[in-house]
């Protein structure tokens, strides 16, 4: 499988690297759940990245399980944002739901409704940074944009999703 043809116009083969589609199938992950390309970009400004520091890196697994419960839960990293590192997002291996773990606060956020839609929200989001000419019309325009995540994926805009903080930082 190679990139997503829509990807190379927004980010060079420098800033892209293959992410384990395989693998990920054959661990169980849905592969409805997964972008139809099997590379993704490395940095989207403000919202992603996969330079991670720290002791936990790319597609490292989160085992989150419970004593006296039948949690267990596999959860994938799959980058950060971009200006807080604690804040990871996760692939829920069952799902292939991305979620938001925030390290400092053992807290879980919806982000989207798989991990397909989340890098389809990070191509659209670079094409609102990359077009964006300052704040003439920016408002109009991430309007524009949030109706159309919210038509691609309505879970992600759910009360106290990640996204529509996102698109309201934008305006």
């Amino acid at each position: 499988m190679a990139v997503d043809p829509r990807f190379p116009a927004v980010w060079g083969p420098d800033e892209l690297f293959a992410y384990p589609r395989d693998k990920w199938i054959a661990d169980g992950v849905p592969a409805a759940a997964l972008p139809d390309g099997d590379e993704i970009p490395l940095e989207v400004t403000v919202v992603y990245t996969a330079f991670l520091d720290g002791e936990i890196g790319m597609f490292d697994i989160l085992h989150l399980t419970g004593e006296d419960s039948d949690l267990d839960i596999k959860l994938t990293v799959v980058g950060a944002v971009a200006e807080n590192h604690n804040l990871l997002y996760v692939l829920d291996q069952r799902t292939g739901e991305v979620l938001q773990f925030d390290l400092e606060e053992q807290d879980i956020q919806a982000v989207n409704s798989s991990f397909r839609q989340f890098v389809e929200f990070l191509w659209k989001f670079a094409l609102f940074v990359e077009a964006d000419e300052g704040k003439q019309g920016r408002r109009e325009r991430a309007l524009r944009l949030s109706g159309e995540l919210r038509a691609i994926d309505p879970q992600a805009f759910e009360a106290d999703a990640w996204w529509p903080l996102v698109i309201d930082q934008t305006r």
